[in-house]
């Protein structure tokens, strides 16, 4: 369980929807709170979010539907891994919101959260998203380089086929919500991209980006 603010894509196929559809209504008791935001659970992930301006005012609200979370959880016989859980403040204040507990353990405090692949930071500038997806694709582009390098006998339409299906995905997941993030953080993976395709194309040195 991630505490804090969450993008969700809820798609289900035909032969999935009744499954769904009993599923959601099973994990409901969890977010049915009229003053507070929350996601269905996904595999063992879902988040809570709540918003005050007094942080201590936040905390309480956050509390009290955490309670409603481990009365479900005992009555379903349930365990929440409360180490691995996180509680972030999103501001740009200075501080953090008073502490909150699950099973009277105190949920540890975070500067940064992954949920759903997305690595997002109490400031929502998305530098340490970028950050990770650079190194993610760093990794890729060693494992695949004899087949799209320079030197590779592939043809360049070959070449830039496994480029869209292996590698662009990574940066372009959530595009839509870290597209958001400032210049010099974007720069970053167009940085890449462009010594990448120079290298896919065998671009000669004179031949600008």
């Amino acid at each position: 369980m991630k505490l804090h603010p969450h993008f969700q894509c809820f798609r289900v196929s035909t032969k999935e929807a009744s499954w769904a559809r009993y599923y959601i209504r099973y994990t409901q008791p969890i977010s049915h709170n009229p003053t507070k935001q929350s996601s269905p659970p996904l595999r063992d992930d879902t988040a809570i979010t709540t918003t005050h301006l007094d942080p201590a005012l936040a905390s309480a609200s956050l509390q009290d539907h955490l309670r409603t979370v481990e009365n479900w959880t005992r009555m379903w016989r349930q365990k929440i891994n409360e180490t691995k859980s996180s509680h972030i403040t999103f501001t740009l204040r200075r501080g953090h919101c008073p502490p909150v507990y699950i099973n009277q353990t105190v949920v540890p405090q975070a500067e940064t959260v992954k949920y759903l692949g997305l690595h997002v930071d109490k400031r929502l500038t998305w530098k340490d998203h970028v950050k990770t997806k650079r190194k993610q694709l760093y990794l890729k582009t060693r494992e695949i380089y004899w087949l799209i390098g320079k030197h590779s006998p592939l043809s360049l339409e070959n070449k830039l086929l496994i480029y869209k299906t292996v590698l662009k995905p990574v940066w372009t997941y959530g595009l839509e919500l870290w597209g958001c993030a400032s210049k010099s953080n974007i720069a970053v993976i167009q940085r890449y991209q462009s010594k990448l395709l120079r290298s896919i194309t065998n671009a000669p040195w004179y031949i600008s980006n």
